[in-house]
């Protein structure tokens, strides 16, 4: 889960859908109706923003179906596709989100140009599923495409270009290219602060993103401030129990955990994954990552029968999540065949270790890319939406 920036992606629907009543509404359907749908599909949209996603999914499914039953109403299945491959892709449900995303995208193209500004989001949204497949290669020139759309018809000093250059500088720092990252991030932050003020929620991704490069460098002193920065404006703006907190709080424990300050770190992790199991599920991508690293805690401590079973429980829902290939479920392969030598069980360890060097090998050969931080001795794990 990388730190995309997922407000631009739903940012303006409702803007969109208050236009259907002049300009997509089929024959036959009547201002209580259409009435009706909006305050359907509106209350779905609050539902995904406030994480309940079970009441998001069924009020958003049912925008859908009766959308496609319309008669041609395109603008609106465009409107609730997207929609539910939002509420998707938030859960980590990565494939049906794509295809959602695709047909959002097939009928904005068709309706509105090839240049249009809701063309450039489902064009983001695709970039992103790309990107957290591991997939660089597709995901650069789409973010580079929704980049061109939105400076000709934004203008450069748009928050929504901040947005943009945000996710093609974590595409960046995931490259290894941190000179460009760090250069698109810190104009992504001035634009957005400028545009939005010092304490907006749009400032939390960036705000993590360039501490997470900070990091990496083992510039902690600079990154600590810009997680804290991060974590502050999000619990302004969502309170204390959403994913965007949760994922503040395991970045500010993946740092201590690269400092070494491994009570503080568990203490982190503990309130992360106890956030995520109450607002996602316990087998959500979130936790996921969240257990992944406590586990590489629990190994650098030497704890390794707790270990073991971390590292399990990450492997199952990773899998789940990223598929048997992904870079990230090798670096879990990778890190239990250590803990399982280290316990005497070496025939598994053997078969786990080679599992790893031929995700890895896949990963070399550009099948797959593998994130720079992404290797056994680092404390992988900075996420956000």
């Amino acid at each position: 889960m990388d730190d995309g920036m997922t407000q631009r992606r739903y940012r303006r629907a409702v803007l969109n859908l208050l236009l259907l009543a002049v300009l997509c509404v089929p024959a036959g359907t009547g201002a209580a109706d259409l009435d009706g749908w909006r305050q359907g599909f509106e209350a779905g949209v609050k539902a995904r923003e406030a994480a309940h996603y079970r009441q998001a999914e069924s009020l958003l499914t049912q925008a859908l179906q009766e959308a496609e039953h319309t008669g041609g109403d395109e603008a609106s299945v465009a409107l609730a596709a997207n929609q539910l491959g939002l509420l998707y892709h938030d859960q980590g449900r990565l494939t049906e989100a794509e295809s959602l995303y695709r047909r959002a995208l097939g009928l904005w193209e068709s309706q509105l140009g090839p240049e249009h500004e809701d063309v450039a989001a489902a064009l983001n949204n695709l970039a992103e599923i790309a990107h957290a497949k591991g997939d660089w290669a597709a995901a650069e020139p789409l973010y580079e495409r929704v980049l061109d759309i939105e400076r000709k018809t934004l203008g450069s000093a748009h928050p929504d270009v901040a947005i943009s250059l945000n996710n093609l500088a974590e595409l960046y720092r995931k490259q290894g290219r941190e000179t460009a990252a760090e250069s698109a991030y810190q104009l992504a932050l001035t634009l957005m602060e400028q545009a939005r003020g010092p304490e907006h929620v749009d400032l939390g991704p960036v705000l993590n993103n360039l501490a997470a490069l900070y990091k990496g460098r083992g510039m902690y002193t600079w990154a600590e401030p810009l997680y804290e920065r991060a974590l502050k404006v999000r619990r302004l703006h969502f309170g204390s129990t959403h994913p965007a907190v949760v994922m503040s709080l395991n970045n500010i424990a993946c740092l201590y955990q690269a400092e070494g300050l491994y009570a503080s770190a568990q203490r982190y992790f503990d309130e992360a994954l106890t956030l995520a199991e109450r607002v996602t599920s316990p087998q959500s991508a979130l936790a996921g990552t969240i257990v992944g690293n406590m586990a590489f805690l629990a190994d650098q401590q030497g704890l390794m029968a707790q270990a073991q079973l971390l590292y399990e429980r990450a492997l199952v829902i990773q899998q789940q999540h990223l598929g048997l290939q992904h870079p990230t479920v090798g670096l879990l392969a990778e890190r239990y065949a250590l803990v399982l030598d280290t316990i005497g069980r070496p025939v598994e360890a053997g078969l786990f270790a080679a599992r790893a060097a031929s995700i890895r090998a896949r990963s070399q050969t550009g099948a797959v890319k593998q994130s720079a931080v992404d290797r056994p001795g680092t404390a992988r794990g900075d996420v956000s939406p």
